[in-house]
């Protein structure tokens, strides 16, 4: 089944902490997945049986490719916008124009007689084209989804070439165990002996705060973590709301000290210039204790990296629910942590989940080293191949496709450098 409309889901504790942790088997009530799952019949080729992640995307969207050109010598034909949006049971001559742009990238059958009506079919190839471009799959020509539709084949084509590069440099990087952030596609995926345990949807960086592409590995878990405050945010962001609710640090748990170094004493916030600071710079660290207010929720996951990002929780679970997710400082927000925690704890004879509610309940911050330390990297891509073997492409969020070298030509054949 996709990934994105899984229907079992692993839970996540409950702040209060007062209910049993279940990470395995418990289903997600709050969880959003569409349950909309897309026809592949007119699909030009089925979803690669590749025996890596890498492999099944280089050879799929290097299939695609002549589909896309074709659209560069024989245009695409524009949908125009109308002053009533196109939905099922609109009579309009602008559904052949519809028609025909789904026609062309095999959302629509290449036979599907045209006509003026919006009928179940053509809703339905709406939908199929919605949910391979990240939208809202509802089958209604809103703004996004006729944006998409009339994005010029020109730049479809640079996005698959530029992919295909992407995929086959990632096969150098992905072995057949690793933790995969795609921020694009604000998800996760975490592939064990070649096939995915576990996805679930993330918060990134907003475009100004951008989340970095790197590669490193998972090696510690911390439970009931408190957060350092990042000397810009504090700036920016922390002491405007200080002044204008001298009661902000306190309600928030939020704490004043002289340096972020392990000897360093707490000062009073009556001590402050909060103006001062404001106009001249904030010369204090800031700690917010643990607890359900922690911006970084009840669990982090740390790895080596130089601009100090981590994967955490978050209070902020209505996030989960936005198509558009590029909303966090830089780190990643995870929609399930404990379900990742319950991976790494599987089979370690030195924890279990009685022991992760114990560690919880304590309040108190703790730090737990994986047994296995798991690879992570952190990438961008704008285009793959779902499981259903359908193209998917995303906005380039960070604009880091527009800028950089697009390939003229992609060479066919066998992909190199593919882990066995």
């Amino acid at each position: 089944m996709h990934h994105w409309v899984r229907g079992l889901m692993l839970i996540v504790l409950s702040a209060t902490l007062t209910c049993a942790m279940s990470l395995a088997q418990a289903q997600d009530d709050m969880d959003s997945e569409p349950s909309y799952e897309p026809a592949t019949a007119y699909n030009p080729s089925p979803a690669p049986t590749s025996t890596t992640v890498s492999e099944k995307n280089y050879t799929g969207l290097l299939e695609a490719l002549p589909l896309y050109e074709s659209g560069i010598s024989n245009p695409w034909p524009i949908v125009p916008e109308t002053q009533r949006i196109l939905k099922p049971g609109s009579k309009n001559p602008a559904v052949l124009n519809l028609e025909e742009r789904l026609k062309r990238t095999r959302d629509l059958p290449e036979t599907y007689p045209g006509k003026r009506y919006y009928d179940r079919n053509v809703a339905e190839a709406v939908k199929v084209f919605q949910w391979r471009h990240g939208l809202h799959v509802d089958g209604v020509v809103g703004k996004d989804t006729l944006n998409a539709l009339n994005v010029p084949a020109e730049v479809r084509v640079k996005q698959l070439r530029l992919n295909i590069k992407r995929w086959e440099d990632l096969s150098t990087k992905l072995g057949h165990r690793y933790l995969m952030v795609n921020i694009p596609e604000f998800r996760l995926h975490l592939i064990d002996n070649d096939q995915e345990a576990l996805t679930m949807k993330v918060v990134v960086g907003k475009p100004e705060l951008q989340t970095p592409q790197l590669t490193s590995s998972i090696t510690r878990i911390v439970f009931n973590p408190p957060w350092n405050i990042p000397r810009k945010i504090a700036q920016n962001d922390i002491v405007p709301k200080v002044i204008e609710n001298p009661s902000y640090l306190n309600e928030n748990s939020i704490r004043i000290f002289n340096s972020e170094e392990s000897d360093a004493y707490e000062i009073s916030r009556y001590d402050v210039d909060w103006r001062d600071a404001k106009s001249n710079g904030f010369q204090y660290h800031l700690r917010q204790d643990p607890g359900e207010k922690n911006a970084l929720g009840m669990v982090k996951f740390e790895f080596q990296n130089t601009d100090s990002v981590y994967l955490h929780d978050t209070p902020a679970k209505n996030f989960f629910s936005q198509d558009y997710r590029a909303l966090s400082h830089g780190c990643v927000r995870l929609e399930k942590p404990f379900a990742l925690v319950s991976y790494f704890i599987q089979n370690d004879p030195r924890i279990d989940e009685t022991g992760v509610q114990e560690r919880l309940d304590r309040g108190t911050t703790s730090y737990f080293r994986v047994q296995a330390p798991l690879p992570i990297i952190i990438t961008y891509l704008t285009a793959w191949i779902d499981d259903h073997g359908l193209v998917n492409f995303r906005d380039d969020l960070y604009q880091i496709d527009n800028p950089a070298p697009i390939p003229d030509q992609v060479q066919g054949g066998t992909m190199t450098n593919i882990d066995n």
